[in-house]
């Protein structure tokens, strides 16, 4: 195939990510949106069209596309709901969309209300993003039209006139007085579209013209979407079900087409991120990691082409420890070479070698550093020397490093290495031996003290985000200009999981991830959580082109597209995409009942939900001017952030270290998180993805545990939960645990728990509901699960509309409470430290009975412990007591109410005998105590508590503090509890777990 071939003469014209399916007809039809029956046409480009931009109530936008020259071949929709529809081969009836739900305002509101929303869209702080309530639908009108065409476009608001040619910028232009716009964007296909989720793309060319593209391909286990009960279950067995599992398989990728996928491993795995290359004799090695019996190693199989044969699997490593995020690449003599992260002991380094090297040979360690390496890129020079670039925690934040070499060593060059998280490096090396490296930049403290996206002395893990690209030449690096310099101010923020490349004239593409909406609170739709749209852009000499979203991109933040160049033909982009933007869903009683409280979609032929894989053609804007991408010579910036928390290696040190013997046994201080939400919750938006947080618990927090609270681990779609608990394990190692956890949320009184487990395979539990809503069995039904599948939970944000009255707890199985919240408050009890004291500054709604004392007078025994829920980091540490660090342990500690909540690294240790905090035990005589403090700030006070009354409080005023205390007051007999709370000087304060203890009648009148 000739270049040539691939230089645009037709066009496309389509609604913002390019849709390839009407939801509306083929729901009506009763089946899913099907790929469409054509390939990647190198004469095809498209452009978005957005009808309605600006409408303030929903609008009528049907209409009908005509073309002067050539002929229109076609009308798709772009964001289709029902009663949206193609009416004929170039006509559609439409509507902009509601996206959000308002109450009707009342008189003289107005401009109340408008003021709120401008004080809110300038300090977010919680999960939702301020914006219009009402969406642009659009259409797609594909035709073959020679660059001169004009597109006439009619609708009910007027016609209006595109020149093809007019938008050969790039830019989006308007029309209608702003209601409408076009714009350029890369014309793609989608290849791959089943019941199936076809997931993570790596891609490679060989030396005819074609590219190799191997994925995941994944059946679920159990059903792909969990509805609520009509009724209570006798038992809960199939929700710890059998069956699916993951598949890597390849296809070839040649003359716009895929070929039918063939199977590189069995179905029914668990594997992670394949990644794919061809060797000098034209043969294409798969390599991925795959979970064998709790440990994950990297296994290679290899396709001849030619013979149409297979050869055996075989393992690559043996190490104990995960290897993952492996990334291969050819060196110009042909040979395939690997570069991976392996966790070794617990801490994880990048390591380079040969695929098929000799079997004596060792991996090259090319980190090397105790502290944690991530996310590997590997690429050659012409000469055959190695470029890697990777991130690293070395210096207590995350830095970018390249390192280049050979077999026998090499040498590490900073890219970036200020105080600013900067991670998540890919790399491409140009024809004059230059290493290009993209990668994400966010504030700096990232992940150390932040209550919310405004507040705090550091930032929260997705508070801003931006991509930058620097140039190391030789000695010296170099920056390249800002990839969104020509980009609409919408574009600008929020910009992730850069990836980037060479075409084969040489030209620089970076793709990128941006955040388009994060719309919760009131929502329209069933919401299957924020929208994250891929884009792309070219450096052609010292400009990047204007930023151009990718075709049916739309889904989680965490969505990596490979980008490969094949021999012949433009740059290839193969991704995959949910469809959330898609296959949108209104709400209806039905469905409102069905997936109660917005957490579910629907499954099966309409579900709004799915992973597909695409492919997508780039060609530059510019046809002329310089090809050679022209980098300056880098400013210094200025770095005086201090550190949050500087003695926090000493802080964590002194908790890891600290032993208490008591009973026979010796326990430990596991310091972790039972509440954390990601990308993949539905308000979840300005959390970060999956793998921020996991990389939040092992470096920012240094954490010994953690758990997700992702709401039913995505809605209770089963890949979303597949997601979490595949992750789950993949972290889990020698120095950190990883807990099998979720939200169940339920409004007050019923209330949201985190429910945890120590094994892996258990689904997520539906709600039990009637016509008016959360029925009163639905939490005793919860119980009934969790005694079925060996499970706990906690109550979080008990004094909320997110709490409990407390009118259903069993402490068998629900042990332990959230006393303190990072994002919001704490609940003791009214009057205690930072607890809300009236409606106006409780956040998440005022609901004081469901403060924890109310709890304790109802006799619930129930251990303390703090975590974070959204947003907020670095400030909740839910601490388990326990005798070992393994899932078993903590599980069993949380269960025994051994544990205790801080804001910060406060060790504290209370025992009475050989009891520790959350014991329950008869005293033959005065209660006594033993207290040991130490704090990261002077102790202003320690409070003894007991059955609602202060029994002792001291204000030593120093960092340590040890004392004994015994109980002198005379009551009669029976059950009372005690706890300790530790108040530092700086406001910080931790909360131990009561002791209840049967007493003696001590010799009190009656």
């Amino acid at each position: 195939m000739l270049i040539r071939r691939w230089l645009p003469v037709g066009l496309t014209l389509l609604g913002m990510l390019g849709v390839t399916a009407v939801w509306a007809q083929k729901e009506e039809a009763g089946s899913r949106p099907k790929a469409p029956a054509r390939r990647l046409d190198p004469d095809t480009v498209s452009v978005r069209l957005l009808l309605g931009v600006g409408d303030r109530q929903r609008q009528t936008w049907s209409g009908q596309a005509k073309v002067d020259q050539g002929e229109i071949l076609g009308v798709e929709g772009y964001r289709f709901r029902k009663g949206d529809k193609v009416t004929g081969n170039d006509s559609w009836q439409a509507k902009s969309l509601l996206v959000r739900k308002v109450a009707a305002k009342k008189a003289g509101q107005g401009a109340a209300k408008k003021k709120q929303q401008q004080v809110a869209a300038k300090k977010q702080t919680g999960p939702g993003t301020p914006g219009p309530n009402i969406t642009p639908n659009g259409v797609i009108v594909s035709l073959k039209a020679p660059p001169t065409a004009t597109l006439s476009v009619e609708t009910e608001h007027g016609v209006f006139k595109v020149r093809l040619a007019d938008l050969a910028d790039g830019l989006a232009h308007p029309y209608l007085d702003g209601r409408a716009n076009a714009q350029r964007v890369p014309d793609g296909v989608t290849l791959l579209d089943s019941v199936d989720q076809e997931d993570f793309p790596a891609a490679a060319a060989d030396a005819n013209g074609a590219a190799w593209v191997a994925f995941v391909v994944h059946q679920a286990r159990g059903p792909s979407d969990l509805e609520s009960f009509a009724s209570r279950p006798k038992t809960f067995a199939e929700y710890a079900p059998k069956g699916g599992g993951d598949q890597v398989r390849l296809f070839r990728f040649a003359d716009g087409k895929a070929d039918e996928p063939l199977d590189v491993t069995q179905s029914g795995l668990d594997v992670w991120r394949p990644a794919v290359a061809v060797d000098r004799t034209g043969k294409v090695i798969v390599v991925w990691s795959e979970n064998e019996a709790g440990n994950w190693d990297l296994y290679r199989r290899v396709y001849d082409p030619e013979k149409k044969s297979w050869s055996e699997t075989k393992r690559l490593t043996t190490n104990p420890g995960t290897d993952t995020d492996v990334v291969l690449a050819r060196a110009p003599d042909g040979k395939v070479w690997m570069a991976w992260q392996s966790w070794i002991k617990g801490q994880a380094d990048i390591l380079v070698a040969e695929v098929d090297g000799d079997s004596n040979s060792k991996p090259l360690n090319i980190s090397n550093h105790p502290r944690n390496d991530w996310s590997p890129s590997l690429s050659f020079d012409k000469n055959g020397r190695i470029f890697v670039a990777f991130d690293s925690y070395r210096a207590g934040n995350y830095d970018v490093l390249l390192w280049s070499g050979t077999a026998d060593g090499g040498r590490l060059v900073s890219v970036a290495g200020s105080a600013k998280y900067e991670a998540r490096p890919t790399l491409t090396v140009d024809p004059r031996g230059r290493a290009w490296v993209a990668y994400e930049e966010r504030d700096p403290n990232w992940g150390k003290d932040a209550e919310n996206l405004v507040d705090g002395k550091g930032s929260t893990l997705y508070r801003s985000a931006a991509v930058r690209v620097r140039c190391v030449d030789g000695d010296r690096v170099l920056d390249a200009p800002d990839p969104l310099a020509n980009a609409a101010d919408e574009l600008r923020p929020m910009n992730s999981y850069p990836r980037i490349s060479l075409d084969r004239d040489g030209r620089i593409w970076l793709a990128f991830r941006h955040r388009q909406e994060s719309i919760w609170g009131g929502p329209a739709v069933m919401v299957v959580g924020a929208l994250w749209v891929e884009h792309v852009t070219a450096l052609a000499g010292k400009a990047w082109e204007p930023p151009l979203p990718l075709s049916r991109s739309d889904g989680l933040l965490d969505h990596r597209p490979a980008l490969v160049a094949p021999s012949d033909g433009p740059l290839l982009a193969f991704y995959s995409s949910d469809g959330r933007l898609r296959r949108e869903v209104e709400f209806n009683p039905e469905l409102n009942r069905k997936f109660w409280t917005h957490q579910g979609t629907p499954s099966g032929a309409d579900s709004a939900f799915n992973e597909d894989l695409q492919v997508a053609a780039l060609t530059p804007l510019s046809k002329g001017g310089s090809v050679d991408p022209t980098p300056t010579d880098r400013v210094a910036a200025e770095d005086e952030t201090p550190d949050v928390h500087p003695d926090e290696s000493a802080d964590v040190s002194r908790m890891r270290d600290h032993r208490i013997q008591a009973g026979g046994k010796t326990y430990r201080l596991i310091r972790g998180d039972f509440h954390r939400h990601t990308e993949i919750s539905m308000d979840g938006g300005s959390d970060g993805s999956l793998e921020d947080m996991w990389r939040y618990a092992l470096d920012a927090a240094s954490f010994d545990w953690m758990g997700n609270a992702d709401h039913d681990n995505g809605g209770g779609k089963e890949y979303t939960w597949w997601l979490v608990q595949k992750t789950t394990d993949l972290y889990n190692g020698e120095k950190f645990t990883s807990m099998f956890t979720y939200e169940r949320s339920n409004a007050y009184p019923h209330g949201h728990r985190n429910v945890m487990f120590a094994q892996r395979g258990i689904r997520t539990l539906p709600r039990l509901v009637d016509e008016t809503g959360v029925v009163d069995e639905d939490t005793p039904m919860l119980y009934d699960y969790l005694k079925e599948h060996n499970g706990l939970c906690a109550s979080h944000t008990s004094g909320t509309g997110m709490g409990t009255d407390w009118r259903d707890v069993n402490p068998e199985f629900e042990p332990m409470v959230e006393i303190f919240q990072g994002h919001r408050n704490s609940y003791e009890y009214l009057g205690a430290p930072r607890v809300a004291r009236r409606p106006g500054e409780a956040i998440g709604g005022w609901k004081p009975l469901g403060m924890v004392w109310n709890a304790l007078a109802l006799q619930y025994k129930l251990g303390f412990q703090a975590s974070s829920d959204h947003i907020s980091t670095h400030i909740s540490y839910a601490i388990a007591i326990a005798e070992d660090s393994t899932r078993e342990a903590i599980f069993d500690a949380f269960k025994r109410r051994h544990c205790y909540g801080a804001t910060d690294n406060i060790l504290l240790d209370v025992r009475s005998g050989e009891h520790i905090m959350g014991d329950e035990f008869t005293a033959d005589g005065p209660v006594r105590l033993k207290i040991k403090v130490q704090g990261t700030a002077p102790i202003a006070r320690v409070d003894i508590i007991k059955d609602f009354r202060y029994a002792y409080s001291t204000e030593p005023n120093r960092p340590q503090v040890e004392f004994e205390w015994q109980d002198e007051e005379k009551r009669p007999a029976g059950l009372s509890w005690y706890y300790v709370r530790v108040l530092q000087t700086n406001g910080e304060l931790a909360w131990g777990s009561p002791f209840w203890v049967h007493l003696g009648d001590t010799g009190a009148s009656r």
